[in-house]
Parts: C-alpha cells; structure tokens; sequence
C-alpha cells in the first residue's frame, strides 16, 4: 500500500498559548499563534468611504498583522482608493457596480485559505475578527457571520431596516427551514474550500443572502457569533435603498427557492391556484344543485383553467426537482478524487 504525502495542512494543530505579556489588551489575549498562521485575507469593498476606508485598514492591519489587506474599490470619486493604499492595503479596482460584482471579482482574483469579508463603511469593529475566523480555522465552520442582533446599538439601524432585516430573515427560516439570526451582516469569514464551491450571481447588496443561502444548500456548517454594530460616523452616507434592495433581496430568496427547492416553490403556486379554482368552481356547483343550471359558464371556465394550471405547476416542480438531482449528482462525481485531495491512494 503506498501511502501520498498528505497537502500540508492550512489549520495546523493549536500550539500551547503563552500567557499575555503585560500590558497586551483582549485581542492579543484571545488569539492562538496558529489562528494567524493560515494564509488569510480580509476583503473591504469600497465605493465612496474616504470618511473610514484609511482608519478602517489600520485597524486590520494592527488586529490581525499577518493578513493580506484586499480594498476592492467600485469606483470610488472622493479618494477612498489612495486613502487605502496609503494605509497599507493592497487596492483592487472593480468598474462594475454592485457589491455582487465586487465580491464576485475578488473572490475570482484572490485566492486565500480564509477569507474575512467587511463593509468599508466603520460600522463593523476589527476588535471581533478573531472571534469570527476561530471557528473557521479550527474546521468548526465553514462560513461565520457576524450577528448583528444581540449587540446591536439603539441608534446603529435605522427602525425600517431593522424591520425589514427581521421580516427577511423570518421569511427565509420558514422557506429553508432555518435558525439564523442575521442573514444580511457584510462581516463574516469563509474557508478557501467554501468560496471554491459558491457560484455568485447576486449583482447588489442581495450578494449576502445569496451567500448564506449556497451554503445553506450545499450543506456547508454556517455559525453566527455576536458582534458589536455601530452607526455610520459622519460624513459616511449609506447606498442602501430601502425599498429597492429589499426587494431584490426578497426576490433572490425567492429565486433560489425556486431553483433549490423547486418541490416547495412549484407545490406552494400548485397549491394556491388550486384553491382559488376550486372556490370559484364550487361557486358554479352550488348554483347548479339549486338551479340544475351552469349559469356562470366564465367562472366555471375560469376554475377548470385554474386547476389545469394547478397541475402543471405540480408537475412542474417534479421535473425540476429531478433535474436539479442529476446536476447534483454530477457536482459530486466531478469533485471526487480531484487533484490533491487524496490522502490514501492505494489503486495501481
């Protein structure tokens, strides 16, 4: 039996920690040597943040030293890009607009181990980078995000986002059948194995619900840790559009629904067009047991379609529901055995 050197291990095993040098704050203290030996990246979009984008870098760099620093500017018209490079991150630019362009493109250029992923906007600390990339590099999470809910400051959201954050993540645990807290928080962190797997579309801000929403099909160990959140500082002006993003977002819940789970999508249409064929029918039938006469016949028309269309969509949701099995089949056997994943090789 020959057994392959094994790929070293990006998570090597924890070290013993020494105890904090005098003088050395919460974050030194929380930080084993080996969380900060893998090869990570922190990802910063920016369009526009030249009020934090430069303090925000410093605060990384100081946080989490041995990372490579990623600003990915959109754009930006007020100077964020040179405030970065100043700072000491490496800058990117993205023409395309969109937070989902962005992610997209970075993800497609950089290539890491862990990759942290923060809005430029000051309103995510650094202080809480460790605690959000332990679970990763200890393989217990595939993807960890911020939670905003706990710790949340009275005056951090708006009350409409607040509300709408709440109706979103409600409406996708009832859909998916899921526990989470807070899909839309722009802090989180990602394994490298992760981001190979996820294929992005999203092209806005929806980029996060698309994000918990593949990794929540794919199977992947989602953990949401407590963060502190604060208002925008001054001169920072948001680019979320309330109505307009909480719409797109909705809509790629239901997109992917649609797509993942296309037996409750198409089931639940089935379900609610056949009832209102079914009111209207027995509508038509009671005036034909008192009359023994049709004597709506566009409403009994109207029914028949209604439960025909009822049916399609059934089935609808069948042949989808199969098709998305054979891809799924194929996800499998194309990953399988793929260059350098093998440990133990044994055929001849």
């Amino acid at each position: 039996m020959a057994l392959r050197n094994p790929i070293p291990d990006p998570f090597p095993p924890p070290e013993p920690f020494p105890p904090p040098l005098a003088g050395e704050g919460r974050v030194g203290a929380f930080a084993p040597p080996w969380t900060l030996q893998v090869g990570t990246c922190v990802l910063i979009p920016c369009l526009n943040e030249a009020a934090t984008i430069g303090g925000l870098v410093a605060d990384f760099r100081r946080d989490l030293p041995q990372a490579t620093i990623v600003v990915l500017d959109n754009g930006s018209t007020d100077g964020s890009a040179a405030q970065a490079a100043a700072a000491g991150a490496t800058v990117l630019t993205v023409p395309r607009r969109g937070k989902g362009y962005v992610l997209r493109a970075a993800l497609d250029r950089v290539r890491a181990d862990c990759y942290v992923i923060v809005d430029g906007d000051g309103t995510y600390a650094s202080s809480d980078v460790l605690r959000l990339i332990d679970p990763v590099a200890r393989g217990e999470a595939d993807m960890v995000v911020g939670a905003r809910s706990l710790l949340l400051r009275p005056d951090a959201m708006r009350p409409l986002h607040r509300w709408g954050n709440r109706l979103i993540v409600n409406f996708l645990n009832v859909c998916f059948h899921a526990g989470l807290k807070d899909i839309l928080s722009g802090y989180r962190v990602l394994s490298g194995e992760a981001v190979r797997r996820l294929p992005l579309l999203a092209p806005g801000f929806e980029v996060e619900t698309e994000l918990t929403l593949e990794c929540l099909e794919r199977g992947f160990r989602i953990l949401e840790v407590p963060i502190s959140y604060q208002a925008r500082p001054k001169g920072s002006q948001s680019k979320l559009n309330s109505f307009r993003d909480g719409y797109r977002i909705v809509m790629t819940i239901m997109a992917l629904l649609r797509d993942y789970r296309p037996m409750t999508f198409f089931s639940a249409l089935a379900g609610v067009i056949l009832f209102a064929g079914l009111l209207g029918g027995l509508v038509v039938v009671l005036d034909f047991i008192r009359t023994g006469l049709v004597q709506r016949f566009p409403l009994a028309i109207l029914s028949s379609a209604l439960v025909l269309l009822a049916a399609v969509f059934l089935v609808t949701g069948f042949v989808v529901s199969a098709i998305n099995r054979r891809f799924a089949e194929m996800e499998v056997l194309t990953n399988r055995w793929r260059s350098g994943s093998i440990d133990v090789d044994i055929s001849r």
